[in-house]
């Protein structure tokens, strides 16, 4: 029998389409509530796994991204997907799960503002800040999360401070120490020829970590600026993700 990891899910169990969401560090299967309840009303079954380590979901010592893709197979095993999502260090998971997607059904593959190339130099800006962050405020609460996110409702906030909170507290070292050099772009040539892939990217103005020079050279894979949306397009503007994933299906 196959066993699968905790998750959440939306929608009828029935529906005869699926989307998977794959969440990114330091969050839950939640951080996706919105697109989530957007896609079961239109007819998909939704599931949102927990990626090892977070939501009280144990990490053991092997931080490795091919480690989390490879916890997440019996998802892939169990059913096809039409839709596929992964935001911030779920890219590189996602994309280590391109050479397990179906061959000939289409697959819309969103890659939501995420690293897939860091510089040993970029890696240490952003474990300083990661630091500076939880000097200044080691426990950002709902309110401050609404104080500096304007776009995000309450329940985002919500969700955003559970995932901090449960997720181990050397996560953030352990997952970039465990993926020493961070590079996946690698991985694009394991992607079927059925599978359409988008890269949605932050506002430049607003400190996204995905930097469109990245991906604009990669053949045959659509980029998207999301205008005033900053590294949490999933709380800010869902609906662009929706549309973009559906785009995929449809065209």
């Amino acid at each position: 029998m196959t066993t699968v990891p905790s998750a959440s899910q939306w929608g009828s169990p029935t529906a005869s389409r699926r989307a998977l969401l794959v969440h990114g560090l330091n969050s839950s299967s939640h951080t996706f509530h919105r697109v989530a309840s957007m896609l079961a009303a239109k007819g998909y079954l939704v599931v949102a796994p927990n990626l090892l380590g977070h939501a009280l979901r144990r990490p053991g010592d092997d931080f490795r991204i091919q480690t989390l893709a490879d916890d997440l197979l019996p998802y892939l095993q169990a059913a096809e997907y039409d839709i596929v999502i992964g935001h911030s260090m779920a890219g590189p998971v996602v994309l280590s799960l391109l050479k397990y997607l179906p061959k000939t059904r289409p697959t819309s593959v969103v890659i939501v503002d995420s690293y897939i190339e860091m510089t040993a130099e970029q890696m240490t800006v952003r474990r300083a800040k990661a630091s500076e962050d939880a000097r200044v405020n080691p426990n950002p609460t709902v309110e401050d999360y609404m104080a500096s996110n304007p776009l995000w409702t309450r329940e985002d906030a919500i969700w955003r401070v559970l995932g901090t909170q449960i997720a181990g507290v050397t996560n953030y070292d352990d997952h970039l120490d465990g993926n020493v050099p961070w590079s996946f772009s690698h991985l694009f040539a394991d992607r079927p020829d059925a599978a359409a892939l988008t890269f949605l990217v932050a506002d430049p103005r607003l400190n996204g970590v995905l930097k469109l020079e990245a991906v604009a050279n990669i053949k045959d894979v659509r980029v998207v600026i999301v205008p005033n949306a900053s590294h949490w397009i999933q709380y800010e503007f869902p609906e662009v993700i929706v549309e973009e994933a559906l785009r995929n299906i449809e065209e």
